[in-house]
């Protein structure tokens, strides 16, 4: 006797598992690499496990202990200094729905057509997971940290425009509120709250971006640099990444790199100080005309747990209907330990 429908349909639900997981850790790749900006952090480096708990939690170390100059008879100043603090961020978890109705199933019987039907269904969720996680990587600042997307690049590196910047917190400790510039104009936290919990930011020549985009890259780079850890990722937008190509004087900032993982993959890199340049059609700016972050991804982590990382839920039916749903989910964070470490280039309108 022909199996019934319904158990027709469990054996349809166990076509999409097996299928699924068959090709995750391709589908994974695939996924993390099919976007430069997730490519550039997978490729760095930052991807780090961490197997459940409600929170994300790193010590931060900002407080410093004075040496002193001593004589005979001296007495050292007393005073036992708050030296570390923790850092707490929260688990953000993405999903995409696979739905499909039991007259489907009917209409799809039989080995070649069943196939094609779970083929279509998990590439579809697939793409949409692609686009999702490029949309949350250029999300906008959070300055509450509640939005249910994961705390993207401009929450790792806020701007500053005056009239922008909400201040709030990040990774629970209030972020610094006070920036002074430097000589060479570009702004660090100093005094006020927490002056060891911001980034870099430079407010460009927008007058002559053209000519003068590489001199105003070099202040912000080195200002990071400070000779001690510089950053070695650098993203921009589109516009910005054109210029650099067409108008930087010095030729041999402008080599076109074709031997590293993101060249492999069929993304363009050029290269400034030796550390890779890229653009994305996402990194678009939310105040002015132009942006561009210079990463150190030593400091970035993508927190992940394993035992939710692009999973398949089970099949359940849905109320009062003749479709059933699965979700493929995953649970993840992006943080930094040290904003300093990172600064923001900005072309205001």
């Amino acid at each position: 006797m022909a199996d019934s429908l319904p158990s027709f349909t469990r054996t349809i639900d166990d076509d999409f598992v097996t299928t699924w997981y068959e090709i995750r850790e391709e589908a994974i790749d695939n996924i993390l690499g099919a976007t430069v900006t997730w490519a550039a952090l997978v490729g760095a480096g930052c991807l780090t496990p961490q197997t459940g708990s409600e929170i994300i939690t790193r010590t931060i170390r900002y407080g410093t202990v004075s040496a002193e100059n001593v004589t005979e008879g001296h007495v050292m100043t007393p005073g036992d200094p708050d030296l570390e603090t923790m850092a707490i961020w929260y688990w953000k978890y993405i999903a995409v729905n696979i739905q499909r109705s039991m007259i489907k199933d009917q209409q799809n019987a039989g080995p070649s057509k069943i196939k094609s039907y779970v083929g279509n269904r998990i590439t579809a969720a697939r793409d949409a997971l692609e686009q999702q996680l490029e949309s949350d990587i250029w999300s906008a600042h959070d300055s509450t940290e509640a939005n249910a997307t994961i705390q993207g690049l401009n929450d790792l590196v806020p701007s500053y425009y005056s009239g922008y910047y909400d201040g709030g917190t990040y990774g629970g400790i209030t972020r610094a509120n006070t920036w002074a510039a430097e000589s060479n104009g570009v702004y660090k936290p100093s005094g006020g709250t927490n002056p060891w919990w911001g980034n870099n930011y430079y407010d460009g020549t927008d007058a002559s971006v053209e000519d003068d985009l590489l001199d105003d890259m070099k202040k912000l780079y080195n200002s990071i640099h400070a000779n001690q850890s510089p950053p070695n990722l650098l993203i921009c937008t589109q516009d910005l990444f054109e210029i650099y190509e067409t108008f930087a004087v010095d030729i041999s900032q402008i080599i076109k790199d074709e031997s590293n993982r993101l060249a492999d993959l069929g993304f363009e890199v050029l290269r400034f100080k030796g550390k890779p340049l890229i653009w994305s059609k996402d990194c678009t700016p939310e105040n002015g005309t132009g942006f561009m972050l210079m990463l150190n991804t030593d400091f970035i982590e993508l927190v992940y747990d394993p035992m939710l990382w692009f999973d398949m839920t089970d099949w359940k039916p849905i109320t009062y209907e003749f479709d059933r749903a699965a979700q493929i989910i995953l649970c993840a964070n992006l943080i930094t330990t040290q904003p300093r470490r990172h600064g923001r280039l900005e072309y205001e309108d």
